[in-house]
């Protein structure tokens, strides 16, 4: 599943500390006809998105450094 990822620190103020943001978007094709009649199920699809998901929340210490731990 080919991914598009951006991420963006946003300060609202100079004294302020970064908020920071990270997207991600997939992309697939899915016909709702063949979903209802049960001949497309979406489970592998929901699973490689909580796999990704996982992984980023694994991983956001690390991105975020050490002002993230409080």
């Amino acid at each position: 599943m080919p991914l598009e990822s951006s991420a963006i620190d946003s300060y609202a103020s100079a004294t302020d500390p970064a908020e920071r943001r990270i997207t991600i978007v997939a992309r697939q094709q899915v016909s709702l006809a063949r979903v209802l009649v049960g001949e497309e199920l979406l489970c592998e699809t929901f699973d490689k998105a909580l796999a990704v998901s996982q992984y980023l929340l694994e991983r956001a210490p690390a991105w975020l450094g050490p002002e993230a731990d409080g």
